[in-house]
């Protein structure tokens, strides 16, 4: 696939079939899904082949899983971003939940390397310590408001990973957003199907049903061709 001006094409088998190219750059995407759905892979899978593929440096920003811990996970599908940190190519910065205010406070530091390092792919995994912050609805909605439009104002594409056990999680940060992807589970009797769904992706033409995808040796593949019968 020939790449696109404006279109930060994912790298992941088959999800960008389904974009009809790409994610818009410059772009704020959340990626819900529930426990063990496969988003932190997803995410990392969009850094790693922005950076292999097609030359643009990431930043994982993490308020769950440790560096150290993250790397060796992602090893087993031959993600070695280790290697590219040290070309200073990727990122990864770490805030323990309980310090979700000091991401807040420092923002401009964070564009400040951003600008440094010509970081063009963004992930912050989960975006849930961030609505956290704010317990008056209405609060929590402008502070969003203002977050999104700040890492707008970055220019990097960006994920935002959720846990989607309960709606509430989303509510205040979806309708924020260019852009969602879901994953779900179909279950079965006998099988459970693991789904991707694009809610919504501003200025694209997408594929506008769930369809299926797998978790393997090389990370996610989405098989758009497909459908889903129950």
């Amino acid at each position: 696939m020939a790449t696109r001006a404006g279109i930060a094409q994912t790298g992941i088998e088959g999800l960008d079939k389904m974009l009809d190219g790409g994610i818009p750059k410059g772009s704020v995407v959340l990626v819900s899904g529930g426990t063990g759905s496969g988003k932190s892979i997803l995410a990392s899978q969009f850094l790693y082949k922005g950076i292999t593929d097609f030359k643009e440096a990431g930043f994982y920003i993490s308020f769950d899983e440790r560096k150290r811990s993250m790397y060796r996970n992602l090893a087993k599908f031959g993600w070695n971003f280790s290697a590219y940190e040290a070309q200073k190519k990727f990122i990864f910065i770490e805030y323990p939940i309980h310090e979700a205010k000091e991401f807040l406070s420092q923002e401009s530091t964070l564009f400040n390397l951003i600008v440094e390092l010509e970081i063009e792919r963004l992930v912050i995994d989960p975006i849930t310590p961030l609505t956290m912050l704010y317990v008056e609805e209405h609060k929590r909605r402008q502070e969003m408001m203002k977050l999104v439009d700040t890492l707008r104002s970055w220019g990097t594409t960006t994920l935002l990973i959720s846990e989607s056990k309960s709606g509430s999680e989303t509510a205040g940060i979806e309708p924020l957003c260019d852009g969602v992807l879901k994953l779900s589970e179909i279950q079965n009797k006998s099988y459970t199907i693991k789904t991707l769904e694009i809610v919504k992706m501003r200025g694209m033409d997408f594929i506008k049903r769930p369809v299926p995808y797998k978790l393997g040796k090389e990370g996610i593949k989405v098989y758009p061709n497909q459908y889903i019968y129950l």
